[in-house]
């Protein structure tokens, strides 16, 4: 299912409803700033999928490697967070270091990432705690979010 949903090998009659919208957005690429295609009906036509989702990795080399891979064009370009030199496998470097330096892009992704959703219930958060090079910073992150519900 998912293999006739990306690029050109995209079958026509697949479309866009709200069990597809959870985990992808329906857009329109001619823009620059791709337009959100919304749900409407569940009837529409799925035009380009991407993953709601935000990739960290301090180590630009891993993320490129996804990039160009067979799932690549599934990722939104702007929801990719990395740095050139990594955090070396050192989770302490990359929370103290990378972490406050990286919040504002970080909180700025989140947010555009959950935007489009019409009733946000929780985030997914998957991230090695063993020291890769994203995970210092996406913990820091985690713990500046507020926990509560905002009104």
């Amino acid at each position: 299912m998912l293999r006739s949903l990306v690029g050109s090998e995209m079958c026509i009659r697949d479309r866009f409803d709200e069990s597809m919208s959870a985990f992808f957005r329906n857009v329109d690429t001619r823009h620059d700033d791709p337009l959100e295609i919304p749900v409407g009906d569940g009837t529409s036509a799925i035009k380009c999928l991407k993953a709601r989702a935000v990739v960290v990795d301090m180590e630009c080399g891993v993320v490129n490697e996804m990039m160009s891979g067979p799932l690549g064009e599934l990722f939104d370009s702007r929801q990719l967070i990395t740095d050139v030199s990594g955090a070396g496998n050192n989770w302490a470097h990359g929370h103290e270091v990378y972490g406050p330096q990286y919040l504002d892009t970080l909180r700025e992704s989140f947010r555009r990432s959950s935007e489009f959703c019409d009733s946000l219930q929780s985030f997914f958060l998957l991230h090695s705690l063993g020291g890769g090079t994203g995970s210092g910073p996406v913990s820091y992150t985690h713990l500046t979010l507020p926990t509560k519900r905002i009104v």
